[in-house]
C-alpha cells in the first residue's frame, strides 16, 4: 500500500502529458537502480522545454531543467524563503535602490571556466538585450548592472524593491565566453551552466537527460542521471507512475485513490501556490456595479467546491496569493458563502436578471476547470444571477486573454513562481496592468508595497486585499493541493515553487 505524506509547502498544479511519449520515450535509467550500480531517475514533466537557453526563456516544461543545469544569484528554499546561491550575500542602501551582490569565489562552470562577476553582468544584460527573451519584464526595474570587482555585482533600481534578491532567482548565470562563441540558438542546443547537473542530451518532444556535475560547489548530486520526459495528459502520467515506467510525475488528486491502489507508488500531497479566481469585466455591462459584483462572491459556496470537486483536496481562499506565499494575511477575514447577503446587493445593484457570459479554458492550469465553472454558475442561479457558460480550449482562451476580449465573468489562476505577491500585484492591481479595473488607490498601494520590507509590506499588502475584497474587482476561490506520484524507491521532496529540483534526490 502506498503511504500519504502531506508538506506545508508550496507546490505548482502541474498541466498534461502524451500517452505515445511516455512508452516510446522510456529509457533504462526510467526507474531507479540500486547497490553499486549508475543512480537514474525520470521525471514526467508535463510539458515540452521549447527552449533551454535561460537568457530566452521557455515554456514552465524548461524551468526545472534550468534550475538544475544553472545557478542563479540567490534562490528559493523548500520552505519558500530567499537564500544565497552563486551570491554568497548581498545588501542594500537605504531606499533599496541600489544592491551589491558578492559571489562565491568557488563556482565553475561546466566547461570548467571560474565564474566572475562579468559572467552575471553579461547574462542580466544579454537578457535586456535579447527581443526574444521573455525574462525581460523581471528586469523592468533595473536602470543598470555593473561588475565593481571580480567577484562584486551591482544594481542600480528605478525605483525602490526591496524585494529584489527574490527577484534575481529568476534570472539564470551563463558563461560569458561560451555564449558569445556559441550565439542564443548554438546556446539554446548545448547549455553550459555551473548547476549541479550538467546537459547531456536533448531530443525534442521526447526527452532530456541531464547528468551529475562532479565539481558543483555544493557538493555532486547523488543521482548519476535524470531524463525529463514531456507527459502532458493527466491520464498517461498516472499511467506512468502506476506502471513505473515514471518515478515522479504530477497527478491529479482527482486520481489519487487510483494511484494508492495499484501500491506501486507513493503519493506526496502538497498544499499549491496557485490561487483560482473569478474575474469581472467592471469597464461595461451589469458588472460595472460593485454591488452585482459583490452579489457574485457572496453567492459562491467556495468550500462546498473544495469539498466536493477537489475531494477536499484544497481551502477556500479570499486572497490572490496563497497561504503558501509570502503576501498572505492572516488578519483578513475569509469572505464567508452568504445568500441572504448575495440577495441583498443584488437587490441594491439593479440588476434585471440579463445574461453575463462567463468564460473558461476546458483544460490547461485550472483541473476541472469545466466542472468549477458549472458549479458556480449553478450557486449563481439560486440567487437570481444568470450566466452563460463559455468554455474553450486553453490555447483559445489565452488568445482572448492576450487581447483583452473577456466580456463578463472569466475564470483565471495565479501561481507565482517566485513565491511572492509581487506578481498579481504587479499584473493584476498595478497601474501597468492590463485589467478591467482602476483604483488610484490600490496602484498607489502597489508602489508603496515595493519601498518596505518585511511586516510593514504585509500591511500594505493586507490593505490591498482589503479593498479588492470590497469593491469585489476579482474574487478569489480557492488553493488547490498539488498531488504527486513517486517511485517508493526514490527519495525526493517537493519544492515550494513546485519544481522538480534533483540535486538531493536520491534512490534507496
Amino acid at each position: 500500500m502506498s503511504r500519504i505524506r502531506s508538506y506545508r509547502a508550496a507546490a505548482v498544479i502541474a498541466s498534461a502529458a502524451a500517452i505515445a511519449l511516455l512508452t516510446s520515450c522510456a529509457s533504462d535509467g526510467g526507474a531507479p537502480s540500486g547497490g553499486g550500480e549508475e543512480k537514474s531517475v525520470t521525471v514526467a514533466i508535463t510539458q515540452d522545454p521549447e527552449n533551454l537557453n535561460p537568457v530566452v526563456g521557455g515554456s514552465f516544461g524548461a524551468l526545472s531543467l534550468e534550475f538544475n543545469l544553472f545557478d542563479q544569484l540567490a534562490e528559493i528554499a523548500v520552505d519558500g524563503s530567499v537564500v544565497p546561491r552563486a551570491a554568497s550575500e548581498w545588501t542594500s542602501n537605504e531606499d533599496y535602490t541600489v544592491w551589491d551582490f558578492t559571489l562565491r569565489d568557488d563556482i565553475l562552470f561546466h566547461d570548467g571556466s571560474s565564474m566572475t562577476a562579468s559572467d552575471v553582468v553579461f547574462s542580466f544584460e544579454e537578457v535586456m538585450a535579447d527581443a526574444d527573451s521573455n525574462r525581460q519584464l523581471w528586469l523592468t526595474d533595473m536602470v543598470s548592472v555593473e561588475a565593481v570587482d571580480d567577484m562584486q555585482v551591482r544594481f542600480t533600481l528605478s525605483t525602490p524593491f526591496s524585494e529584489w534578491p527574490r527577484q534575481t532567482t529568476l534570472i539564470s548565470i551563463v558563461p560569458q565566453a561560451v555564449y558569445e562563441d556559441l550565439g542564443a540558438d548554438g546556446f539554446n542546443e548545448a547549455p553550459v551552466g555551473s548547476g549541479p547537473f550538467r546537459f547531456e542530451s536533448w531530443q525534442r518532444g521526447q526527452s532530456v537527460v541531464i547528468t551529475k556535475f562532479d565539481d558543483y560547489f555544493g557538493g555532486a548530486p547523488l543521482l548519476d542521471s535524470v531524463e525529463f520526459i514531456p507527459v502532458p495528459a493527466d491520464d498517461a502520467r498516472v499511467t506512468g507512475v502506476q506502471s513505473g515506467t515514471v518515478d515522479i510525475a504530477a497527478i491529479p488528486t482527482a486520481q489519487i485513490a487510483a494511484v494508492e491502489n495499484t501500491g506501486s507508488a507513493d503519493v506526496v500531497s502538497i498544499p499549491s501556490h496557485q490561487v483560482v479566481y473569478l474575474g469581472f469585466n467592471t469597464e461595461t455591462g451589469p458588472l460595472a456595479d460593485a454591488a452585482l459584483r459583490r452579489a457574485v462572491s457572496y453567492a459562491i459556496d467556495r468550500d462546498a467546491i473544495v469539498d466536493t470537486i477537489l475531494n477536499g483536496n484544497g481551502q477556500s481562499n479570499s486572497q490572490l496569493v496563497a497561504p503558501t506565499v509570502v503576501g498572505f494575511s492572516d488578519s483578513l477575514e475569509p469572505l464567508d458563502f452568504d445568500q441572504a447577503a448575495a440577495k441583498a446587493e443584488l437587490a441594491a445593484s439593479g440588476y434585471d436578471g440579463e445574461e453575463i457570459s462567463f468564460q473558461y479554458a476546458l483544460d490547461g492550469v485550472i483541473p476541472m476547470g469545466a466542472e468549477i465553472a458549472q458549479a458556480i454558475a449553478g450557486q449563481l442561479a439560486e440567487v437570481g444571477i444568470t450566466v452563460t457558460l463559455e468554455g474553450t480550449d486553453n490555447a483559445s482562451y489565452d488568445i482572448v486573454t492576450r487581447e483583452h476580449g473577456l466580456t463578463g465573468l472569466f475564470l483565471g489562476q495565479f501561481s507565482p513562481s517566485i513565491l511572492d505577491a509581487g506578481l498579481p500585484l504587479r499584473f493584476v492591481f498595478s497601474a501597468e496592468a492590463t485589467n478591467y479595473f482602476s483604483d488610484p488607490t490600490i496602484e498607489q498601494l502597489v508602489v508603496d508595497q515595493k519601498a518596505v520590507a518585511d511586516d510593514a509590506r504585509l500591511e500594505v499588502i493586507s490593505e490591498i486585499w482589503g479593498i479588492n475584497q470590497e469593491n469585489a474587482y476579482v474574487a478569489p476561490l480557492y488553493s488547490p493541493d498539488a498531488a504527486y506520484g513517486v517511485n517508493p524507491d526514490v527519495v525526493w521532496e517537493p519544492r515550494a515553487d513546485g519544481l522538480f529540483i534533483m540535486k538531493d534526490a536520491d534512490t534507496q
